[in-house]
Parts: structure tokens; C-alpha cells; sequence
């Protein structure tokens, strides 16, 4: 087990936060339309979604996993675009040193307001964990 999970995970299970991701429950298997929007199909309801698949919606409650690119160091918060999984977010434009950290910033601002009723938050980072448990319990 990954330092971090413990506290989320109290059976040790590996398994914990697997889930089909984006339509990996495959559309055609289910009978359903290729141009239905994922964020509307009933059938995504135990997907994972991504910024680019819930862009734009206001859905009644939503659940974040900030993953490593995200950390917390003495007393603020890192945005690290060489532990980012998704390398176009990060890639260099223009020769702009600062697109990555900009653009992480975003991504993560984009997910964090997508909840109407709430938000559910797990950060693999133990001290970003530690932080905001902290905030959620003033």
C-alpha cells in the first residue's frame, strides 16, 4: 500500500479507488448513443470522470482524488508538473516556464467548484492529506 491511502483505506485493500474510467464501461455494450454526453448518461454514475469530461457541469456532488502533481510544503501548496500523469496539460507552450503550474492550478480549480451539494477530497500527498484535514476541521 502507497503511503497516504491509510487513512481513506481501513481494510488495506489495493483495490480501494478502482473504478472504470471515462467510458470504459463501453457505450456500445450498453445499447447507448456515441454523441451522449458523459456527465449525462445514467450509466457513468460509478465511472471515474476527468476535468475534460465534467468541464462545464454542475453535478450534485463530487469527488476529487489530488493526485501527486499537488503537495504540500511548508505551509503552501506545490504544484509539480514532472509528477503530472497528464503530459499535455503540462507540455510547454510558447517556451512558457510557467504554463504547467498555471495549468495545473486550473485543472484543480475546474474540479474543486463542480459540486453543488458537496465535495469529497483525497490527496495521495500525506502532508496536503494532513492540511486538509486540518481546514475541514475548523
Amino acid at each position: 500500500m502507497q503511503r497516504g491511502y491509510d487513512a481513506f483505506n481501513p481494510d488495506g485493500r489495493a483495490d480501494y479507488f478502482c473504478h472504470p474510467w471515462n467510458y470504459e464501461i463501453k457505450v456500445g455494450d450498453k445499447g447507448l448513443s456515441l454523441d451522449a454526453v458523459w456527465a449525462e448518461s445514467p450509466h457513468t454514475l460509478n465511472e471515474v470522470g476527468s476535468t475534460f469530461s465534467i468541464q462545464g457541469f454542475d453535478l450534485n456532488y463530487v469527488g476529487v482524488i489530488i493526485g501527486p502533481s499537488v503537495t504540500y510544503r511548508e505551509g503552501k501548496i506545490v504544484f509539480n508538473e514532472k509528477a503530472s500523469c497528464n503530459k499535455r496539460a503540462v507540455s510547454k507552450r510558447n517556451g512558457s516556464i510557467s504554463y504547467a503550474q498555471s495549468n495545473l492550478r486550473n485543472e484543480l480549480n475546474v474540479l474543486l467548484k463542480r459540486g453543488v451539494h458537496g465535495l469529497y477530497l483525497f490527496a495521495v500527498d500525506p502532508e496536503l492529506q494532513a492540511a486538509l484535514k486540518e481546514a475541514a476541521s475548523k
